[in-house]
């Protein structure tokens, strides 16, 4: 099985900062992306409907044989993991628990989180930091509209800027230690939101300790593959062109990006 494929699935260009990390950490891996732009966000999704969507793209990462998937978004992972990491016969990853224990292991005593609506709400980073150290405060703030800035490409806008400082000053306010990304589009916003905190160090992107258990967990379970160097595939529900475009920030290979709905794709 080391040669199959590991899904990243995000409701768009999002989690394209997971899979950066991830390829970083595991170069030698097959990856298939799929970003759901046509529903993006899903932060302002039902449970319910959420559990539909996320099931949808499981069944499709089981239908290419997939190895393990990762949910490279904030939201699936706060509000769906749980609960349907056990239907599938191959490991489901998610951003919330690795970021939470480093962050309970740290030296901060506050810690700001800036999140889509639906990840706020279910303050999965509150409870799960919380459990493994009650000390920590936690400051979850939902940022409607940050989503579609990224998805847009109007990053360098002055609506962009407005929106950043009216989520981030009142974390700042609070006098936080450091700030969890935790939606998978906020790196892309990295630039801004130093300039309010002065402090690059400030930021902490659960990408990067979600791709250290990834390495970790293949090592174990025997799924590294070593043969040769991975190669990246990208899949999105609508509007490729526009992913393609914003996607080249991180990877100069997203150009051949494939439009489909989920039901073609189960053909694919």
């Amino acid at each position: 099985m080391s040669n199959k494929p590991i899904g990243v699935f995000d409701s768009g260009v999002g989690g394209l900062t997971v899979l950066k990390r991830l390829a970083e950490e595991l170069p030698n891996e097959n990856y298939l992306y799929f970003g759901d732009t046509a529903r993006v966000p899903y932060g302002e999704k039902t449970r319910e409907h959420l559990f539909d969507i996320v099931r949808e793209i499981l069944d499709w990462y089981k239908s290419k044989d997939a190895k393990a998937v990762i949910m490279a978004c904030n939201t699936s992972s706060a509000v769906v993991l749980d609960e349907i990491k056990d239907d599938y016969n191959f490991p489901i990853f998610g951003l919330i628990q690795p970021t939470a224990e480093y962050v309970a292991y740290s030296n901060a005593a506050k810690i700001g989180v800036i999140s889509t609506t639906a990840t706020a709400k279910s303050q999965a980073y509150s409870k799960t930091i919380n459990k493994l150290n009650p000390e920590i405060e936690v400051f979850e703030t939902a940022c409607p509209g940050l989503v579609e800035i990224v998805e847009s490409n109007k990053i360098e806008t002055y609506e962009a800027k407005k929106l950043v400082i009216k989520y981030i000053m009142p974390l700042l306010e609070k006098k936080v230690d450091k700030i969890i990304l935790g939606c998978t589009h906020y790196p892309y916003l990295r630039e801004i939101i130093n300039t309010l905190t002065n402090d690059n160090e400030m930021l902490i992107d659960p990408a990067e300790h979600l791709a250290l258990k990834v390495a970790e967990d293949l090592i174990l379970l025997n799924l590294i593959n070593d043969d040769s160097e991975g190669k990246r595939e990208y899949y999105v529900s609508s509007n490729a062109p526009m992913f393609a475009e914003v996607g080249r920030h991180f990877y100069e290979d997203c150009k051949e990006v494939k439009e489909i709905s989920l039901a073609e794709a189960m053909k694919i």
